[in-house]
């Protein structure tokens, strides 16, 4: 899954494998270098399996820097860290410090991880911070610290995993072609209307720009734009419109221009709409959801196949009856497969049902 400018699941690429391992993992990564884009610089958040951590740091598959970045979902890092340590106040301070935006306050957290617990300390310190720390991202991101936006869509597509791979293929097929429908008329539609970016982004744009005008601005230097920014709350910031950031840090993190820096352009009388990420135009946006779907034909009207014969590999072959058992490794996260919580209809109280109720005799 990716991410459009809209701030909106993009469906990039589905397959269907023998297993979550590295191979398929190594497989899987390397067609869409090979078959989907070859575009550089593409920010690639996952959890730490190990067939991801060995594809994304093998540069000779096209995901090492600069061709793409690796970064680390939150959750699953901090549930990582949860099962190690089983500490919820160091797991929030955890994730403090990954959403903190500037290096002042990620250090404050690490501090604090560091007086409680040395070892947990350690142990962060351990991981190169850039993969999982807001404040060491350098914009790769563009915010994003979860994978929660894939989750959205394995819901949407959760009915459809026990059907035949023929039946699984044709529905996830129509619902892609749904949403690309979809959103290509809103890009349409935005792009007849005059509409510069998009609505996520419009709304951003919009509370920033009410939040600077109660905002004090000193000018340093108009050649480099260098502005000394304060807030309301009497927070200062330096803004560089040369170098287009701040040290608020959420112009770079973000894409889109932070309120002292548009601020500063306003007291200037700079179009601060001219700092904003490309990606996040209208234009943009379009052309992300421009490609189509066609319609498929009735079998008997398909091309005659001109390929290789591909045989089912027998080792390979479930021999078991029914649907195979998960191997997902769970974590605190996750709730566990095939148990539910039963309730008596008795007593009221869980792990037991009427039959099996101690107090069956005395109610």
């Amino acid at each position: 899954m990716g991410c459009d400018g809209n701030n909106q699941l993009f469906p990039l690429t589905f397959a269907i494998t023998e297993g979550e391992n590295t191979d398929s993992w190594g497989w899987f990564l390397a067609c869409i270098r090979n078959r989907v884009t070859k575009r550089m610089r593409i920010c690639v958040i996952s959890d730490r399996h190990p067939g991801i951590m060995a594809v994304m740091s093998d540069p000779h598959l096209g995901w090492a820097a600069p061709s793409g970045y690796h970064r680390i979902c939150m959750h699953h890092f901090a549930s990582n860290f949860m099962t190690r340590f089983k500490d919820k106040v160091l797991k929030n301070l955890v994730c403090r410090a990954a959403l903190a935006i500037t290096v002042r306050k990620f250090n404050k957290h690490m501090n604090t991880i560091g007086r409680i617990n040395s070892e947990a300390l350690q142990w962060l310190e351990a991981i190169p911070v850039h993969i999982w720390a807001l404040s060491h991202d350098g914009g790769r991101r563009y915010g994003l610290m979860t994978t929660n936006i894939s989750e959205v869509f394995n819901s949407v597509l959760k009915g459809a995993r026990s059907l035949l791979v023929t039946a699984l293929v044709q529905l996830t097929f129509f619902r892609l072609n749904g949403y690309f429908v979809a959103r290509r008329e809103l890009g349409g539609n935005r792009l007849t209307s005059d509409e510069q970016f998009t609505p996520y982004v419009d709304a951003l744009l919009k509370g920033r720009v009410v939040k600077a005008g109660s905002m004090e601005i000193i000018l340093y230097d108009h050649v480099k734009g260098l502005f000394h920014v304060k807030s309301r709350r009497g927070r200062t910031h330096r803004v560089n419109l040369h170098e287009k950031n701040c040290t608020c840090g959420k112009t770079l993190i973000y894409g889109v221009p932070c309120s002292h820096m548009i601020a500063a352009c306003q007291h200037r009388c700079v179009d601060f709409r001219l700092f904003v990420d490309g990606h996040y135009s209208t234009r943009s946006y379009y052309d992300t959801w421009a490609s189509l779907f066609h319609p498929i034909l009735n079998e008997d009207e398909w091309p005659l196949y001109d390929g290789p014969t591909i045989v089912p590999l027998a080792s390979m072959q479930r021999m078991g009856s029914g649907r195979p058992r998960s191997t997902r490794l769970h974590n605190e996260m996750d709730d566990r497969e095939g148990i539910t919580s039963i309730t008596c209809g008795l007593c009221k109280q869980l792990g037991h049902n009427r039959r099996s109720c101690k107090n069956r005799n005395q109610l």
